[in-house]
């Protein structure tokens, strides 16, 4: 085997491998990389069993082959390189790159990888998904544990697609102009989501989205991306974002109210009590934000906009910045009591909508 290729191209490549091959003791094959020579086509191919990506790119072929390595290594190496087009090859049990030689893996146990056919769901811009995933993805269950929650749930309906996250403390709806020839539901896994949205900021194109059987396929230029998906039942979310018994509604500043949670989380986070808890006293034209901690206290006013009683409510502060991150206009803010759910969104927009619980604090 021998080809030469942009060290840009190759190093991209071996780029996004490291967001789905990770060292695995119980199947160590599982950590390589298959880069396969044939056709006049440079094919590389790996897998972790949940998800798969194969990618075909140019470059100048001299000899077919199949080769499997680790790419971590290679990658850290080909990152220092001026060259801007380097030499591949095969010599013996080691792959050449460059002037360097790298240990390559015997292919005794690696998976058969065979591309599927996907029934197709969805063209869109890769941009308003992966930006419908980023808005998304901060409310589910970060650990693997919680298979139910550790994932984005994906809702393709025929005029527009529905992206959904809980860890249930919180709970996180977007609807995104993305009409679909198909209807269907799925939970992609939170680290599945990560590596989807990483490897499509490269791409220059339109996205494939479609399906086969539990395994969601993603196609875009010269590449193809498999996740399995999770097949427990996602919560009920709907009777959720029905309730409409809200009485109070208070409106602020994004920026403001960023930089006044920004100070109180300071304190915050160094609660033991409840890790950034605060207290939110809603009164008259203005909130009042107040935490303690062993270490410290602070309180930060913000200016408001009011319709309904004044009332007190405790909340987590880094959950509501997360979602204060994701917008731009004035935030919105509805409750009805201390120990009530709160609805936050952004002004103008229904479509993105945040619920949030309260915590049992001490004002």
């Amino acid at each position: 085997m021998k080809f030469y290729i942009k060290r840009e191209i190759f190093a991209n490549t071996l780029s996004d491998y490291t967001l789905i091959l990770k060292d695995n003791p119980v199947k160590p094959i599982l950590a390589g990389l298959k880069i396969e020579v044939k056709d006049r086509k440079i094919i590389f191919i790996g897998t972790n069993l949940e998800s798969t990506l194969i990618k075909t790119v140019e470059g100048d072929i001299k000899r077919e082959g199949t080769v499997i390595v680790k790419p971590q290594l290679i990658l850290e190496y080909v990152k220092l390189l001026d060259d801007e087009e380097i030499e591949v090859s095969l010599s013996e049990n080691n792959l050449k790159v460059h002037q360097a030689e790298f240990v390559t893996l015997s292919d005794e146990g690696y998976p058969k990888i065979k591309e599927m056919v996907p029934l197709e769901i969805t063209k869109t811009d890769k941009d308003i998904f992966t930006g419908s995933l980023e808005k998304c993805k901060f409310s589910a269950h970060p650990l693997p544990e919680n298979l139910a929650l550790n994932c984005v749930r994906i809702l393709f309906r025929n005029k527009f697609t529905e992206f959904v996250s809980t860890d249930s403390y919180r709970l996180t709806y977007l609807k995104e102009d993305i009409p679909c020839s198909l209807e269907k539901e799925f939970s992609v896994p939170l680290e599945s989501v990560n590596a989807m949205i990483k490897l499509l900021k490269e791409a220059s194109s339109d996205i494939t989205i479609g399906f086969s059987d539990n395994m969601l396929i993603l196609l875009w230029e010269g590449s193809y991306f498999t996740t399995r998906t999770t097949e427990l039942p996602f919560p009920d979310f709907k009777g959720i974002l029905a309730y409409n018994g809200f009485d109070k509604t208070m409106e602020f500043n994004t920026n403001e109210f960023k930089s006044a949670l920004k100070k109180v989380m300071t304190v915050a986070k160094t609660s033991n009590e409840t890790k950034y808890g605060a207290v939110f006293d809603f009164k008259n034209k203005n909130l009042v934000i107040k935490t303690f901690s062993g270490k410290g206290k602070i309180t930060q006013k913000v200016n408001m906009l009011k319709e309904g009683e004044d009332f007190k409510g405790s909340l987590n502060t880094k959950f509501l910045l997360e979602f204060l991150n994701n917008i731009s206009n004035n935030i919105m803010v509805r409750g009805t009591n201390a120990s009530s759910m709160f609805e936050i969104s952004e002004y103008g927009n229904k479509d993105y909508r945040y619920i949030l619980m309260p915590l049992a604090l001490r004002s």
